[in-house]
């Protein structure tokens, strides 16, 4: 093998465990993920999250820990096929000394880590790490025995669909069910129970996504356990998230004053459009259009529904003309179910978000009807009396 073939070799493998380490979106979403290609020897996370986590960092780390001795025996082999005299290389190599530990290590450490997960897999992996970490939240005085009690209740409430899944990175997932706020990575789970643990928001930072074309805003947040048995763990979420992952928590996160949250350009048009729809008529609520006590806003079931979508544009454009048809506001026949808010985000989200400029003198449809409206025709509601 020449120098040149062996860099260029060296380089792509080196790319190749990159990605099988850390793998990129693409391969998440082509499915080329040691947990995709093991399913099946993993077992299903949403039946037994913690021992399916068991068994998955177990995995990992064994993979892993056979990337290098499969190079250096490709490697060999490829020296091997190019030179006829390979023991007399390796003694005139003054690199040999080097390139021999360094076979020797990378063909222990999978004897090691093998050897490692057999000893941890005894009595129903009892002595994995995982499990000795679980192990401290048992109230019995026989931890490491009780630890499947915990195991028991974490499973359970993972599968309940008021759990809360925050994915960081392609190697990391924040999970946040009734009790427990978990971070899940490649060798290791740090897990805290809710009401036994501080959580801080302690650093924030910026970055432009090339994407969006916007600012991407990351907010560090410290897991603090009160026993100090349990070790503490950071967690990095999207600012977009802060919310879902504070009602999920059961207790108040607290926020630093260093801690500055940028307002994304959709919480800014929702202030804009808000502005723009207190200044158009109110529309009087009567006949089969009356609210009841029990009406809630129909897409996020917490607001009650506060405007109506009611033509009241002249359907001109910005010089005086009359549109045509197909660029006319329409009557909308339907009752108030929708907040102010909700109707806004779902206008920004029907609009071209390159030309975020002109989202205000652009056209939407009504969710429900499809029929067309602006943001003159958006209504606060008030029912008569």
């Amino acid at each position: 093998m020449s120098q040149e073939s062996a860099i260029v070799f060296a380089i792509f493998y080196a790319l190749l465990c990159f990605c099988i380490v850390y793998p990129s979106t693409e391969f998440v979403s082509a499915g080329l993920t040691v947990d995709h290609v093991f399913s099946s020897t993993l077992g299903s996370e949403a039946i037994t999250f913690v021992q399916h986590h068991i068994r998955r960092t177990s995995l990992n780390l064994m993979i892993h820990s056979l990337l290098p001795v499969i190079y250096i025996r490709v490697y060999h082999m490829q020296f091997a096929a190019d030179n006829d005299n390979v023991e007399e290389n390796y003694v005139t190599n003054p690199y040999s000394s080097v390139w021999t530990f360094l076979i020797v290590a990378a063909v222990l450490l999978p004897g090691l880590v093998a050897a490692a997960i057999y000893y941890w897999s005894r009595n129903q992996w009892q002595n994995h790490p995982i499990a000795r970490q679980l192990a401290k939240f048992a109230r019995s005085e026989d931890r490491f025995a009780d630890w499947r009690a915990v195991a028991g209740s974490i499973n359970d409430e993972f599968r309940r669909d008021d759990k809360l899944v925050i994915r960081m990175n392609p190697i990391s997932r924040i999970v946040a069910t009734e009790s427990w706020i978990i971070k899940t990575s490649s060798y290791w789970i740090n897990i805290a129970q809710q009401n036994e643990a501080t959580l801080v928001a302690y650093k924030s930072d910026s970055h432009v996504s090339q994407d969006a074309f916007e600012t991407v805003q990351y907010v560090n947040i410290a897991v603090i356990p009160v026993r100090k048995e349990i070790k503490e763990f950071s967690i990095r979420i999207n600012a977009l998230d802060f919310k879902d992952l504070q009602d999920r928590i059961s207790r108040p996160i607290t926020i630093l004053s260093s801690v500055k949250f940028h307002r994304s350009v959709l919480d800014r048009f929702v202030d804009v459009f808000k502005d723009q729809v207190a200044q158009n008529p109110i529309y009087q609520l009567e006949g089969q259009f009356v609210l009841d006590s029990s009406d809630n806003c129909l897409a996020c079931m917490q607001a009650r529904p506060n405007i109506k979508i009611y033509k009241n544009c002249l359907d001109i454009n910005e010089a005086g003309q009359t549109l045509s048809y197909a660029h006319c506001c329409q009557p909308c026949n339907c009752r108030p179910m929708w907040c102010i808010d909700c109707v806004a985000k779902w206008f920004a989200s029907r609009q071209d978000q390159s030309e975020r400029e002109s989202w205000l003198q652009q056209k939407c449809t009504c969710p429900m009807c499809r029929a067309r409206f602006c943001v003159l025709d958006v209504c606060y509601i008030e029912e008569r009396q």
